[in-house]
């Protein structure tokens, strides 16, 4: 049967909207004062001003003159959601088609970029002569993006596999963790900004400035990646090579903190509840995590050397995205390396974290439901078994979500895959380019480029979009926007 929803619902949907534009608007306060303090640019001043005000207006408008008889429901939010991703990820694009001069959809794919948290680029040549404003807005954006997208999963909206609040599952037991889903949220952005605050005070302490390491900090802890000029940390670090102190621990420090994003921010709660490292390593994605990272490492090593390797290989996999290279050099590497990473890039962080790809539950449960396939085939016909992960019992319903999740998600790669190789790229290059996208990785292959077609431009973007988002919320979200009846059927 196909979704459907009436205009009431929609105009619940747009309320919604409107509200959250409305007070997204606020973020426009960070580039416009910065551009005060280290612009002294009037026009940066003014594009700003302008899009904070286009943003409010609009907000102001959906949320004050729609009135609404019901109360928001799930349907709604998922409306909601896909709406306020597309229309604040048009107005974050304002100031780069303003002060930079560059196309919509050039503007579009960077906006996108860095709020997804993937931190692919296509004007990344424009970085050395881009006011420091815009650039920090780029990093602020992608940090925005981070934090949301934590919060979207801690309240169930953008998560297939088990649809109760993690964080209340954190203690193993549901009923044991009595508090509010505010003081729950609030408490998860706290540990947020402290651990953001943490990266820039190691950074500052590796080596970094307070710019340097406040945009590094707030990029790997959000898994984003952007960079602050264009030859990022390849500018001052020439890999793992270089023998500066410094820049050995910058590396090391970025690592810790692109791993601290990709793991459940439900576990650092936990963690600061019990003050017992153990926490961690109790959890299953988080030890799968250092396992991957760890063994890709060791098969990498083979060949771009053990450092190297260590840096790149927890990058890909947590979705931080950083690197030490230049795409252009990246694309040159051995097709082993870039066959190597694609799983690592499609499996991706925790669930709960800023990581993209289909989360390291998942594929726990993938593999644990092939070995109950085989086993259950293995039994007699009416034999029972336990199926559970991390404690909890799976059901059926549970590993139908979970597969049809998997399946969704490389079905979409095959098709950004087919879109972008009919330009005549290589395909080693494109499905590497793709998943990077779609797990909000970041890592490029050089086609995410101010010269690639428009059409693979909006691949790329649909690719981030649906990444960020998982997939079912956006066919959920957009199935019911273009179902609108006259009368709502439920």
């Amino acid at each position: 049967m196909l979704l459907r929803t009436g205009k009431e619902n929609l105009k619940i949907a747009l309320k919604d909207t409107g509200t959250i534009l409305f007070y997204s608007g606020i973020s426009f306060f960070v580039p416009i004062i910065l551009s005060i303090l280290l612009d002294k640019n009037q026009s940066n001043l003014f594009y700003y001003s302008l899009s904070a005000l286009g943003l409010f207006s609009l907000g102001f408008i959906l949320k004050n003159l729609i009135k609404v008889k019901k109360e928001t429901e799930n349907k709604n939010a998922m409306i909601s959601i896909v709406l306020i991703w597309l229309i604040y990820c048009f107005f974050a694009s304002l100031p780069f088609i303003f002060i930079m001069k560059i196309s919509p959809i050039d503007a579009y794919f960077e906006s996108m970029s860095s709020l997804t948290t993937t931190g692919l680029s296509v004007i990344n040549p424009l970085l050395d002569t881009m006011p420091l404003s815009l650039i920090f807005w780029r990093s602020f954006i992608g940090w925005i993006g981070g934090i949301g997208i934590v919060l979207l999963a801690l309240i169930g909206i953008v998560t297939t596999y088990s649809k109760t609040i993690k964080l209340l599952n954190a203690e193993g037991r549901g009923d044991q963790l009595k508090e509010t889903l505010r003081i729950s949220i609030g408490k998860i952005s706290v540990i947020y900004i402290g651990l953001t605050i943490v990266g820039i005070i190691l950074l500052m302490l590796a080596g970094q400035n307070l710019w340097e390491a406040t945009n590094y900090s707030m990029s790997a802890i959000s898994t984003n990646g952007v960079n602050i000029t264009s030859q990022g940390l390849a500018e001052v670090n020439n890999g793992w090579a270089n023998t500066g102190v410094n820049n050995y621990w910058v590396n090391l420090v970025l690592v810790i903190i692109m791993l601290m994003g990709a793991t459940s921010f439900s576990l650092h709660y936990l963690f600061l509840r019990r003050k017992n490292w153990f926490v961690y390593f109790k959890d299953p994605e988080f030890r799968l995590l250092l396992f991957l990272g760890l063994f890709g490492t060791l098969v990498v090593s083979t060949k771009l050397g053990l450092l190297t390797s260590f840096f790149h290989t927890f990058s890909a996999l947590t979705g931080g995205g950083v690197m030490l290279v230049s795409p252009q050099t990246l694309a040159g590497w051995e097709e082993f390396i870039k066959f190597f990473w694609l799983p690592l890039l499609i499996i991706g962080g925790a669930a709960g974290s800023t990581a993209g790809g289909i989360k390291l539950s998942r594929a726990i449960i993938f593999v644990k439901s092939i070995f109950w396939k085989i086993k259950s085939a293995m039994l007699p016909e009416k034999s029972y078994f336990r199926r559970h992960y991390n404690g909890e019992p799976i059901d059926s319903n549970q590993l139908k979500e979970v597969n049809q999740f998997i399946l969704l998600w490389i079905g979409f790669i095959l098709i950004g895959t087919l879109v972008i190789t009919a330009h005549g790229y290589p395909l080693a290059d494109v499905l590497f380019e793709v998943a990077s996208a779609q797990s909000n990785s970041g890592i490029s292959a050089g086609i995410s480029d101010a010269s690639a077609p428009i059409l693979v431009k909006i691949m790329l973007i649909i690719n981030m979009f649906i990444g960020r988002l998982e997939i079912i919320p956006i066919i959920v979200g957009v199935s019911l926007l273009l179902s609108i009846r006259d009368k709502d059927d439920y």
